[in-house]
């Protein structure tokens, strides 16, 4: 299954790498919330190409996923994290599990980029307090006349030597809730919580007394962050500036205050966010060490079911072979004549027997392919020949059902170099189910060369049918569906067709209408070169499911 087909529906933007060099020039074009990147690479190989991408100061935080197929080792593990990796998620991986892995990457990226948005802004805040410091170089002409600007966004007050103010702007009304009419002449601290009053405002008035202009070692102009005080008494989070202007006269005290009220939410705000990533974080990383446990267990359940189904197999063939020998002699009347009944009492045995004995051997495969242990032996197959030789093998059982077998090739023959021995098998027993539930109507079989190379052989029924909701089912162990007439079976078959199938680089598929038969297709490609690496995971491979491209 692509990355792109299961990250495709999440609506991310993708970029595909086909190399450790091509990766390492995206990564210099883009940023990226995510990347996820293959240890066997042409060229480069993954963890060099990681170890190159974190020594980049750019995209050192960037966060890297490595999925393999085959470094599984610890060792290969080890030096991924080692690397820089976040993450070693082994193939076949569960694709809900990654989308939802790359999607926290994805969100926890964008909530950077809202926090680097949300710095900036502040920092643009910070420069309008140094705005505010400049106003106290003007001139005393410049000065007076850029305090009274009625039209300033910020609070500007005056007040003199007294502590009453001179000076109430329409921002200082909106702000304190108070007219200018009845603000001026008061003092200064009512607007003020009473921490800033009394000395506390003489001290903050004698320092801004220092800070003027033309003072051989001004202090620097404060900005204070304190709580203002609304004519209804409510207070509210205020930063102030207050400067000093000395004329000949008096000295005029400035305050230039602004309403912070919106800014702490916002502030607040962030704080949760950063709580909330922390904690979404730790339970990211929990849940990411429980499916790490869950599938060594997995593992190590499959492994053991493994060796219980060969070693279970092997001790019971041989007491099997025993019986089928024996009740074999019994009806060949070796120890004696047999009378009738007798005589179908040791056919049903025999029977039954037989039955155990391909359930048996059935299991003994399936545990090969499952351990990784099935050999293949690579020969030529040459087609139509290999299925008039499988019609000489079933047409006992077709005579025995009444269903006739019929043969049609497309194009010239054809040879493809596979394992014959397990193209029969697969072959085989996609003959026998259609016999069994053919009911007795004629069985076709069509073989063609395919454009690319290869062969394509469908078997086709006439009988019952399979349910669209049962047709993937079928490719499960152990599956009987529930049909009219039930036929005996190990329930094996088809699991164990289809995984050779993929074991020889092909497929295996149905396609079936309830009441009108069943078509399995068997392609195989021209040439098989050697077992594919996958084989030892077929154990846990499943169909893939279709998915929107």
């Amino acid at each position: 299954m692509a990355l792109e087909a299961i990250l495709e529906p999440a609506g991310h933007e993708l970029v595909r790498a086909t190399s450790g060099e091509e990766a390492l020039r995206q990564v210099l074009r883009l940023d990226f919330a995510c990347i996820l990147l293959d240890v066997q690479m042409p060229g480069m190989n993954g963890f060099e190409t990681a170890e190159m991408i974190k020594s980049r100061e750019r995209s050192r935080s960037t966060p890297i996923i490595f999925l393999t197929a085959i470094s599984k080792e610890d060792a290969f593990v080890y030096q991924g994290y080692s690397v820089g990796a976040v993450d070693y998620i082994f193939k076949p991986f569960n694709p809900d599990i990654l989308r939802s892995k790359v999607g926290v990457f994805v969100d926890l990226y964008l909530k950077t980029e809202q926090l680097k948005e949300q710095e900036a802004r502040l920092r643009d805040a910070d420069r309008r307090e140094l705005e505010l410091q400049h106003r106290e170089q003007l001139s005393e002409r410049e000065a007076r006349l850029a305090e009274i600007v009625d039209s300033a966004m910020e609070a500007i007050i005056t007040f003199g030597d007294d502590r009453r103010i001179t000076l109430f702007n329409a921002a200082a009304e909106r702000m304190f809730g108070r007219r200018s009419e009845a603000a001026l002449g008061s003092p200064i601290d009512e607007l003020f919580h009473a921490d800033l009053r009394g000395a506390a405002l003489d001290g903050i008035c004698a320092e801004a007394a220092q800070a003027q202009p033309g003072k051989a070692d001004p202090a620097a102009p404060q900005s204070l962050s304190v709580s203002g005080v609304r004519a209804g008494g409510e207070e509210f989070p205020v930063e102030a500036s207050i400067s000093c202007l000395e004329l000949e006269s008096e000295k005029v005290f400035t305050v230039i205050a602004r309403d912070v009220s919106e800014r702490k939410r916002q502030e607040e705000a962030l704080r949760q966010q950063a709580v909330s990533l922390a904690r979404t974080t730790q339970e990211l990383q929990s849940v990411n060490e429980q499916l790490q446990a869950r599938q060594l267990e997995l593992e190590a359940a499959m492994s053991a079911r493994s060796r219980f189904y060969a070693s279970m197999s092997h001790e019971l063939r041989t007491p099997i072979n025993a019986i089928l020998g024996y009740s074999s002699l019994l009806l060949d009347n070796i120890y004696g004549p047999l009378n009738a009944e007798q005589q179908r009492g040791i056919e049903r045995a025999n029977k039954a027997a037989r039955h155990l004995l391909e359930l048996v051997n059935d299991i003994l495969d399936l545990s090969k392919i499952e351990a990784g242990k099935l050999e293949l032996e690579i020969q030529t197959a040459a087609f139509p020949a290999l299925i008039h030789d499988l019609f000489v093998t079933v047409r006992p059982l077709a005579d025995e059902h009444g269903s006739e077998l019929a043969l049609r090739h497309d194009g010239p023959d054809v040879s493809v170099i596979t394992d014959p021995r397990r193209v029969r098998q697969i072959l085989l027993n996609l003959l026998s189910n259609a016999i069994k539930f053919g009911e007795g109507k004629p069985i076709t079989v069509e073989s063609r060369v395919l454009e690319g190379g290869g062969v394509e052989v469908s078997v086709t029924d006439r009988g019952i049918g399979i349910q669209e909701d049962d047709r993937e089912k079928i490719f499960d162990e152990f599956v009987q569906l529930s049909q009219p007439n039930q036929h005996q079976g190990t329930g094996l078959g088809l699991p164990i067709s289809r995984r050779l199938a993929l074991l020889l680089s092909g497929s295996l598929e149905v396609e079936s209408q309830p009441g009108e038969g069943s078509t399995f297709r068997l392609v195989l490609p021209s040439k098989l070169e050697e077992p594919p690496a996958f084989a030892h995971e077929l154990a846990w491979s499943q169909p893939p499911a279709p998915v929107e491209a």
